[in-house]
């Protein structure tokens, strides 16, 4: 199942005053997505882990998480070790662990959440 989304884009300048946003954008679909590793993603590697063949493409990844095969949450923590991100197709999402990470084990579950435009 698939929710529809208005993805509104906006850019702001530093220091500001408050930035008018209306509603003007596209409607895209949120998907959410549940990817199991089979193999580990070592420290100082890098893995396509979701390429999307559907109709459109991925506008961003709205959330990512790891769950160890133990249950823990966010193993290895993305913040500074671990880089996601969209080619420039639009239609892979890769997952690249800084050498100083820590691997993402076989068996663990990658979870997205992506908003995917032109559906």
């Amino acid at each position: 199942m698939t929710v529809s989304v208005r993805y509104v884009q906006n850019t702001i300048a530093p220091n500001a005053a408050t930035i008018p946003v209306g509603s003007t954008g596209k409607d895209s679909q949120l998907v959410a997505f549940d990817i199991t590793c089979t193999a580990a993603i070592a420290a100082g590697a890098n893995a396509n882990i979701l390429q999307w063949t559907g109709s459109g493409t991925i506008q961003s990844i709205m959330s990512y998480q790891v769950m160890a095969p133990d249950g823990t949450i966010n193993a290895p923590s993305p913040v500074n070790v671990t880089k996601v991100t969209i080619d420039n197709t639009g239609t892979i999402i890769n997952v690249n662990v800084a050498a100083s990470g820590t691997a993402i084990a076989a068996g663990s579950l990658i979870k997205l959440l992506l908003v995917i435009g032109n559906y």
